[in-house]
């Protein structure tokens, strides 16, 4: 059974994203063991002066950590492991104005580590170090951005994708759009995304 990380961000009453999740969770259940991280409880750590100097030191320099920097950046490398430690990964959010809840963006920052999910080439490019993983992007929206001149926007699909893709993941991106915007459409929005969501997986061999 593949192993899958879901990271949620739904603090919302009534929150649809939370329908997006429950969906997944429904359908996975019977493909993979899942792994639920919910940044609205579990809040990562910013990159402050501690933790940060302390990657570079490591990650950049190459140097040893003292006790007191391997506890600073304790949290961030929770963070890491859990991502390569799993062969999917589900991350499902709200749109806020027009790109990332702090929280997911500050995930992003945690596991996106020199060394670890990525790696300078000599030629002075970039490679993914998580290839063979695959993610799965779940996002709702108060407005519509499937329509110019929204879409140009939308800023949250190509950085969480372009994130991903940095760390040689593939992904595929599955949005509720205009949930604020249609509000006499809102069941009939979160239930095609729940059906592409159902349809993804059950169609898709690598997701079983």
């Amino acid at each position: 059974m593949i192993k899958t990380l879901l990271v949620s961000y739904s603090p919302r009453f009534e929150s649809n994203t939370k329908k997006l999740i429950d969906t997944f969770l429904n359908v996975a259940s019977d493909y993979s063991h899942v792994t639920h991280l919910d940044l609205g409880k579990d809040t990562p750590p910013f990159l402050l002066a501690d933790n940060l100097n302390a990657l570079v030191k490591r990650n950049l320099m190459g140097m040893e950590l003292t006790e007191e920097e391997n506890v600073s950046v304790k949290g961030v490398d929770r963070l890491l492991q859990q991502l390569l430690d799993a062969d999917r990964i589900v991350i499902a959010f709200p749109m806020y104005n027009f790109s990332l809840p702090a929280a997911v963006k500050a995930w992003i920052d945690a596991v996106i580590q020199d060394g670890k999910t990525f790696k300078m080439t000599e030629d002075g490019g970039y490679e993914g170090l998580c290839a063979g993983k695959r993610a799965l992007v779940l996002m709702t929206t108060g407005g519509d951005y499937s329509l110019e001149p929204a879409k140009s926007m939308d800023y949250a699909t190509p950085l969480i994708q372009g994130c991903l893709g940095f760390m040689g993941i593939s992904s595929h991106s599955i949005s509720a759009y205009g949930l604020n915007q249609y509000e006499d459409r809102v069941e009939g929005i979160v239930s095609d995304a729940q059906q592409k969501i159902v349809d993804y997986i059950t169609s898709n061999v690598f997701w079983k």
